[in-house]
């Protein structure tokens, strides 16, 4: 056994260099290789080049597109480029979900971009439920340190593994959700697809509802580009096991010192609600991811607003991964 362990550890060491080293494909998509419309009719618009697509918001209905395949974890972006002027009550949603084969207890991993009045920013939402948890939702809400509707679009992308959850803008991270055992079910684990929508929230999205969408600015168009579908076949068939270790030690899916660091810039300048110090809406319930806002009972109200008050940068994100 003594003299087979140089062997032994030659041979590991070859492999887990081959694993650190593993190329995840993250190229873009043609539209149509992946995606599928879903609903919107001519409201859902395919670029010349058929690698994007845009999305209509207008009095009539929505659009929208899902992925061909669902995928059990993965990497999955888009790059948007959002309305401008007036577009209260307009959401566009990037996410992946499982309702229609789980309606009762469906996994949901959220970007939701919100719509504002005149002179004021886009803000974008992020969420997670796991098994049906919609009553323990993990909304949080930042603003958008960029020009969502300028010349050129952002990257919006969601890394889901076995073990996190990292959600990026324009390379950040701006959130990471970790594993922990006592998550339970709250963590999503069943086979997703991926979905992209437009649509009307006047009900909710713009400061509760108090502003509705206007169909004299419609319609609302999303771009969506750039479009990235790197997930691991959800039907266990050979090379599945590969592409989760692949997606492991992918840069996606590492949270290096540098990208905790920029994760943290971004959220002490540009969170403005987070569930994990809502105590009006949860009570007594912490949720035992929520471990990065050590000062929160200062900096928080106890409804879960930041008491800072947050303005748009014009300075670009400090932080961009090699890959993205």
């Amino acid at each position: 056994m003594a003299a087979s362990s140089p062997l032994l550890l030659a041979a590991l060491a070859v492999f887990f260099a081959a694993v650190a080293a593993a190329a995840l494909d993250t190229s873009p998509v043609a539209f149509d290789a992946g995606y599928a419309a879903l609903f919107g009719g001519d409201n859902l618009v395919r670029s010349p080049d058929g690698r994007g697509v845009t999305l209509k918001l207008d009095r009539y209905t929505g659009s929208g597109f899902v992925s061909k395949a669902a995928y059990r974890h993965g990497f999955f972006s888009a790059s948007i480029k959002l309305p401008g002027d007036y577009t209260a009550g307009v959401v566009v949603a990037f996410y992946l979900s499982n309702w229609d084969d789980y309606p009762k207890n469906h996994d949901e991993l959220d970007f939701e971009l919100l719509g504002n009045r005149r002179g004021h920013g886009w803000r974008v939402q992020t969420n997670m439920y796991g098994n049906g948890s919609t009553a323990r939702g993990r909304e949080e809400r930042y603003l958008l340190p960029v020009d969502a509707t300028a010349t050129a679009s952002h990257r919006y992308a969601i890394a889901w593994t076995p073990n996190n959850v990292v959600f990026y803008l324009d390379g950040v991270p701006i959130r990471e959700v970790v594993r922990v055992p006592s998550m339970g079910g709250d963590f999503p684990s069943k086979p997703m697809s991926v979905y992209a929508t437009i649509w009307d929230g006047s009900n909710w999205a713009t400061d509760g509802g108090k502003y509705k969408v206007d169909y004299a600015y419609a319609p609302f168009a999303a771009e969506f580009s750039d479009l990235v579908l790197t997930g691991c076949d959800a039907s266990g068939v050979a090379g599945a096991e590969e592409c989760q270790v692949d997606l492991l030690t992918h840069d996606v899916a590492v949270m290096a010192p540098a990208k905790r660091a920029a994760m943290r810039d971004f959220r002490e300048g540009y969170l403005t609600y987070t569930a994990c110090r809502d105590r009006v809406r949860y009570k007594t319930t912490v949720f035992p991811e929520c471990d990065d806002l050590a000062d929160g009972r200062s900096t928080f109200h106890e409804w879960g607003e930041s008491k800072k008050t947050r303005r748009r940068s014009s300075s670009p994100l400090l932080y961009s991964s090699r890959m993205q």
